[in-house]
């Protein structure tokens, strides 16, 4: 029998899975392939679980937590070789190198103000490339940010980048690497947050020390017009407000030759407008 919160969790889930099950559809991937997905997060959820409580997981316990068979989650914990998300690889290439285009005191004044940079040469566009994201030639690197539209070459071979970061409005990898991100991000917000509240040895206060922002506003009554004049204050709003994050986070950044000094850790902030019939 069920608990009232599990009954809740799972009416949330249905909700929650609908616009990701709409975009699978419309993408040509099928319940099969969900389905796979899903059972290997299960497993590796439920692994790690074992292993924060400083345990080992063996088969048989993530069995019994998952309601998946031991043969099973033996064959999905076997090491395969297999494309995965990472966070790494949610921050996409374009943007490491706009962000540290404006915040490496190398190639900016390091508050936020990138330097015109020649292609080639000692401190140079090659040299943000290679250091920030070697594995990619620079010149891909350069044709990537011009299709982008972020990037301007002047007649003397100059770089010059318009902008800290960039959205991708096209459906593509870049698009699905920024809805992986977003998505995961909003929900281990939320995981966190309700596994704080179920904490009874610690007191409202520290909580209220470790809560994690999530705050929305919304309205059922609104006209179209008044709709769309929300939209376009958030449309200009809201970027100023990311750009002053995006400062103070580059103006507090580590320099690259201190990063493994610190433990590797995601800090940010997202927002996002939404409307639903």
């Amino acid at each position: 029998m069920r608990s009232q919160i599990q009954d809740a969790l799972l009416s949330a889930l249905e909700t929650i899975l609908k616009p990701t099950i709409k975009l699978l559809l419309q993408s040509g991937i099928g319940y099969s392939e969900f389905a796979a997905v899903a059972k290997s997060v299960f497993v590796q959820v439920a692994t790690d679980e074992y292993k924060r409580r400083g345990r080992p997981a063996n088969f048989s316990q993530v069995s019994a937590m998952t309601g998946i068979s031991r043969k099973e989650v033996s064959k999905i914990r076997k090491p395969v070789a297999q494309k995965r998300w990472t966070p790494s690889m949610e921050a996409t290439p374009v943007n490491t190198i706009l962000h540290e285009w404006h915040f490496d005191p190398d190639f900016s004044d390091g508050a936020g103000k990138s330097k015109s940079l020649q292609f080639e040469g000692p401190l140079s566009f090659s040299t943000l490339v290679s250091r920030y994201v070697g594995d990619i030639p620079p010149g891909a690197m350069r044709s990537a940010l011009q299709k982008a539209g972020v990037l301007t070459q002047d007649s003397e071979g100059l770089l010059r980048v318009r902008q800290p970061f960039f959205y991708s409005k096209v459906f593509n990898e870049d698009f699905v690497r920024g809805l992986a991100f977003s998505l995961s991000n909003l929900g281990s917000t939320l995981v966190y947050n309700a596994s704080l509240h179920q904490q009874t040895e610690l007191s409202d206060e520290r909580k209220a020390d470790l809560y994690r922002l999530e705050r929305g506003v919304w309205s059922e009554h609104l006209s179209e017009i008044g709709a769309l004049k929300f939209k376009k204050w958030v449309d200009s709003a809201a970027p100023r407000f990311l750009e002053d994050a995006n400062r103070f986070i580059g103006e507090n950044e580590l320099p690259k030759n201190e990063w493994s000094l610190a433990p590797p850790r995601a800090v940010g902030i997202g927002l996002f407008y939404y409307e639903e019939d």
